[in-house]
């Protein structure tokens, strides 16, 4: 008998309906309707949950093929919402970028290294200070949103937030190239690259 059936049966000896089962597991009526249906799955949380409320064991709600499904999927998901913090905090770190002596600064005989405010100063704060406050201020917006997203398990729209990031992580580090700020450059670079390598682990999960 599969998840779904056993769950129905189970609802209808207690003489309880969808929404009030719902109710028990703080969950809507629309998932208990798709457990039993077979159109989706509950998660470890709520099994459970159900297993207590019916005072059966996990292994009697589920099959050995329901089992490993639902360890694959629980480590899927916890491998996404982890890769999503890490994306969340790599992007967010880009505030450090206002800060660390990173930009040059023409003294008249010599190149300086200087904060981003000292080299918004020197230029007048003109079109390559913007460029570059506007690259961190949004990828440290969308590093917060990441780290958000990841908090509360938003799969899809997580990953849509994290493309986001990508893309802008990548307009930055164009932005910061025509700036001519190698040193800039090359850190945001290995930034990017790492985020790279932690979204293909996940992929890889």
């Amino acid at each position: 008998m599969e998840l779904g059936e056993k769950l129905k049966t189970l609802r209808a000896e207690r003489g309880l309906t969808q929404e009030q089962l719902a109710a028990k597991l703080y969950v809507s009526r629309t998932a208990v309707s798709k457990w039993e249906t077979g159109g989706g799955s509950p998660n470890l949380d709520s099994l459970q949950a159900i297993a207590r409320l019916f005072d059966v064991s996990v292994d009697d709600l589920l099959s050995t093929d329901d089992l490993i499904v639902l360890a694959r999927d629980e480590r899927r998901s916890s491998a996404r919402s982890n890769g999503m913090l890490s994306f969340g905090l790599l992007d967010v770190l880009i505030v450090a970028f206002a800060f660390l002596p990173l930009y040059g600064v023409d003294d008249g005989s010599f190149v300086r290294m200087a904060s981003l405010a000292e080299y918004g100063a020197s230029v007048g704060f003109g079109i390559s200070f913007a460029i570059m406050a506007a690259g961190i201020i949004a990828l440290a917006l969308v590093g917060a949103a990441e780290i958000a997203l990841a908090l509360v398990a938003a799969c899809r729209v997580s990953r849509a937030v994290a493309l986001t990031g990508f893309a802008v992580q990548a307009v930055a580090i164009l932005g910061f190239t025509v700036a001519m700020q190698p040193y800039a450059v090359t850190l945001m670079f290995v930034l990017f690259l790492a985020k790279v390598i932690l979204g293909y682990r996940i992929l890889r999960t």
